[in-house]
């Protein structure tokens, strides 16, 4: 990890608001504390911004990694892990962090090591996200979405984590057809996605497209992570995080509708904007 104690380095990270040289301190007096407020501060003011990543980001990661594993505050560590994997839901990978440092003032061995530590915290995220579980069963609904965005980005999910993420409000969702590039609404309705060309709640007289929602047995439900099942693994965790305001819509996010401008048929999910 980049040690706190080399300010130097610290200041030539960017950041949202220029303040990087600022924290190492915080991070130090997090270490003595583990106050939730502080984390907050830290997650929210200093490394992240409106969900973008900066290179300070990518260099206190490890510290909040660390600080999950050693404290012994259950809320603690779930806070810590929630916000910090919030602020990845929307995470491009090594080339958007490859991106990020490209025109970096920092020295270059310094951002060979900051990356490394990275990678390797980010590897530790599974076996937290384990050791979690328990302590978000217990937990309210809004928690527990945001618990399975976490466990999403954990398993470096991006393309389900971005959606949770951007829609935890569950109220609408906006598409775009494959066939024709028209972006379209899909309106919760009673935990039952229909389509409209326009928001419903702007062109109150428009025509409604049903989305067929796809099936799944219990049994098809899948702890295994790649693309095509996307669905199996959600589903999983829906149902083992008993998570509610999903387990019936999971089903249309991932069902099929009509395009309401050139009516071909088209997969919602992979479409999802």
């Amino acid at each position: 990890m980049l040690p706190l104690t080399e300010i130097s380095e610290w200041k030539k990270l960017d950041s949202a608001f220029n303040n990087s040289d600022e924290i190492p301190e915080l991070i130090q007096k997090l270490s003595e504390t583990f106050d939730i407020d502080l984390m907050i501060e830290i997650t929210t003011e200093y490394i992240s911004h409106q969900m973008s990543l900066y290179e300070v980001t990518f260099a206190v990661f490890p510290y909040l990694i660390e600080l999950i594993e050693k404290a012994e505050d259950h809320e603690f560590k779930l806070e810590t892990f929630l916000y910090t994997m919030a602020i990845f839901s929307e995470y491009g990978g090594e080339g958007e962090m490859d991106s990020i440092f490209l025109n970096s003032k920092c020295d270059p061995e310094k951002i060979v090591e900051i990356k490394n530590t990275f990678n390797n915290s980010f590897g530790k995220l599974n076996q937290i996200a384990v050791m979690l579980e328990l302590d978000i069963l217990k937990k309210d609904e809004y928690d527990k979405r945001h618990f399975l965005t976490a466990l999403a980005v954990s398993n470096r999910i991006f393309e389900v984590s971005s959606v949770l993420w951007r829609y935890s409000e569950n109220e609408e969702y906006i598409c775009t057809c494959p066939s024709c590039g028209e972006s379209l609404t899909l309106w919760n309705e009673n935990d039952r996605l229909v389509q409209y060309k326009e928001d419903p709640v702007f062109v109150k007289d428009q025509e409604k497209f049903p989305v067929e929602p796809a099936t799944l047995s219990k049994a098809e439900y899948s702890k295994t992570i790649i693309s095509e099942k996307n669905y199996q693994w959600l589903s999983y965790y829906i149902d083992k995080l008993e998570v509610e305001s999903l387990r019936v819509i999971i089903n249309y996010l991932f069902g099929k509708t009509l395009c309401g401008y050139c009516r071909m048929e088209f997969a919602v999910f992979e479409n999802i904007e």
